[in-house]
């Protein structure tokens, strides 16, 4: 491209003339779940809401040289960039990408006979679909996702930031999490409009094609400040790889700030010698149902539980009875008299006492015959949040609950295991544990008694958490009414 440009327009001596219209950015990001430039293959859930601004800098991503010349046609490069993702549903993303140039500098292509590029402009807008194959979520080994989007002709070619036809761009993104990194790979192909340049014997010919890009990034998980590394590259006449890495750390719920650098390979137009990223994102996405209890309300009615099955009458072994954590007992008699007429009924549900307030109650699902919270709870935060209004006298309860399938295995054992996930969960966000006290209820308390489809089966595999305070604590700061 370079040659022909610049041999083009010095064997001609005609009056300045354009260069033909293209977008020189290569750098495509993500938007959604994953690192800023690689997707982690797993969607937003539906509802879901995913923002982002990100600023842009580009060190010499134009530069044109026929071996005897150089002319950088663009020295430096400043780009912004607003996204938006959507969960649709639960296997369909949509999103959206509109660029822009804020500043661009370089030499003047005057002396070539090359009109002088603008310094701002539109770039090309793209919309995107998100496609959910595979999901960790129920319990599969990866997340993997299919990636179809359009980029629209709407970008000014005068600021190299627009082509003059549609662009279309497929791709596969999958992702995992292993020890506390989540490494992800990518592979897709650019389709993107031939640019004709003009050579000195007056011969059109293509200047860009289609494109194949690879991507892989790396990142660590947690609730604090978390690393990024990724790589990409992109396969063409003119091959070129990239290397950003940085930070990204939480500012407020929900929303992060990111700073990501490194140097780029190859000399094709677009690929930089140098890049720097930086931008807020903000995600948000619904909860789990959560139940906030009104004060007034009636403390027999907090709680409404499927009336328990009973246990069948020709067992003949005692079943192990429940326990909970930071209790001295296992809520047993411990004379032996009583116990065995105690131990068929299974043990009840939380029932808050008169002097307690139930403050809020929610429920976390588990995938079948598992015990894994994937990620980030959002249930679990506002727990976090609630507990911190009362850190002297609030209580955590959890509990919890199995189904009756045959791979919910052990169900006691397993109903215990979700509480014990929940309870290390909210001990990770600095909540003692001496605050939190599990309770495995087995199969004995499930929502939907006789489950038929496996959205019911999905309501009974969960662990309810609940917070309580004392009643007197609201007493006091309640104004007295006239």
């Amino acid at each position: 491209m370079a040659a022909a440009l610049l041999m083009g327009t010095q064997a001609s001596a005609q009056a300045t003339a354009e260069l033909p219209g293209f977008n020189l950015e290569r750098l495509q990001t993500n938007t959604g779940r994953g690192t800023v430039l690689i997707g982690n293959g797993e969607l937003m859930v539906p509802g879901g809401l995913s923002v982002s601004l990100l600023g842009h800098y580009q060190r010499m991503p134009l530069e044109l040289d026929d071996g005897e010349r150089t002319l950088q046609v663009v020295r430096d490069r400043a780009t912004a960039l607003l996204s938006a993702s959507y969960g649709l549903l639960p296997w369909l993303e949509v999103s959206a990408q509109l660029p822009f140039v804020l500043w661009q500098q370089g030499d003047d292509p005057n002396e070539i006979g090359l009109a002088r590029l603008t310094a701002q402009g539109l770039s090309t807008p793209v919309l995107q679909a998100r496609l959910g194959l595979l999901s960790r979520r129920y319990r599969q080994p990866v997340d993997l996702s299919a990636d179809l989007g359009v980029g629209l002709p709407f970008g000014s070619g005068q600021a190299l930031a627009g082509d003059n036809k549609p662009r279309f761009h497929a791709r596969m993104v999958v992702g995992t999490v292993v020890r506390g990194l989540n490494p992800s790979f990518e592979a897709g192909v650019l389709f993107r409009p031939s640019i004709l340049l003009t050579t000195s014997e007056g011969i059109a010919k293509p200047g860009a094609r289609s494109e194949i890009h690879l991507g892989a990034s790396l990142a660590t998980t947690g609730k604090g400040a978390r690393g990024e590394f990724g790589l990409r590259a992109i396969v063409a006449r003119q091959t070129s790889v990239e290397v950003l890495g940085g930070l990204r750390f939480p500012l407020l719920v929900g929303l992060d700030a990111f700073l990501l650098g490194g140097p780029g390979l190859g000399a094709a137009p677009g690929a930089a010698q140098f890049r720097m990223l930086a931008g807020v994102s903000f995600r948000h996405e619904p909860p789990p149902p959560i139940s906030f209890i009104d004060e007034a309300e009636d403390h027999e009615l907090q709680l409404s539980m499927a009336t328990p099955k009973p246990p069948p009458e020709e067992n003949s072994l005692r079943p192990v009875s429940t326990w909970e954590f930071n209790s001295l007992t296992r809520g047993e008699p411990q004379d032996g008299t009583a116990g065995n007429a105690a131990a068929q009924e299974p043990l009840r549900p939380y029932q808050p006492a008169p002097q307690e307030r139930l403050v809020l109650r929610g429920e976390v699902r588990f995938a079948q015959g598992s015990s894994a919270l994937t990620g980030v709870v959002p249930l679990l935060d506002q727990v976090v949040l609630q507990w911190s209004e009362h850190p002297g006298q609030g209580l955590i309860i959890v509990e919890g609950h199995a189904d009756t399938e045959k791979a919910e295995t052990s169900d006691m054992f397993m109903s215990l295991q979700r509480a014990q996930a929940v309870r290390r969960y909210l001990i990770d966000q600095g909540i003692p544990g001496t605050r939190v006290r599990i309770r495995g209820l087995g199969s004995d308390w499930p929502i939907s008694a006789h489950p038929a489809t496996e959205q019911e089966h999905q309501l009974n595999r969960r662990a309810e958490v609940l917070v309580i305070t004392k009643a007197e604590e609201e007493a006091t700061t309640r104004v007295p009414a006239p």
